[in-house]
């Protein structure tokens, strides 16, 4: 039972700190790359523009069955989608908001994190930083 209430306070913590530091920057991507890249490098996709050395413009967050990716267009709009897997191949593509994509990441990372200490300590690492 203390496993399950330290798994949903670690969830609503990750919400929390993804949607206060969504309002206190003006980049969440650039926020997203360097946290989840520094956590999870292995499960970490960060493309830029200008080959590498610009601004971050897509952030995903790749796990066997769902892809979470978060990314911000030419004219600064920022989207967010859930990419299921089956197989390896992609079968369908969900566009949600910023807060359901945090909401799903958070989730996901948990739920991995409940079967692997390994993850568990990368999600530690992420949301105490």
């Amino acid at each position: 039972m203390t496993d399950n209430f330290d798994q949903e306070l670690e969830v609503e913590i990750l919400c929390a700190a993804l949607t206060i530091e969504r309002q206190e920057t003006g980049d969440i991507l650039k926020l997203l790359a360097f946290k989840l890249q520094r956590a999870l490098p292995q499960n970490t996709q960060v493309q830029r523009q200008w080959f590498g050395f610009g601004a971050v413009t897509t952030v995903t967050l790749c796990f066997d069955d769902y892809h979470y990716q978060i990314n911000r267009d030419r004219y600064g709009s920022i989207t967010a989608k859930v990419m299921k897997l089956v197989g390896g191949v992609k079968i369908k593509t969900t566009e949600v908001s910023v807060t359901e994509w945090s909401q799903a990441v958070a989730a996901a990372l948990v739920q991995v994190s409940s079967r692997n200490t390994e993850m568990r300590a990368a999600l530690s690492k992420f949301i105490l930083g």
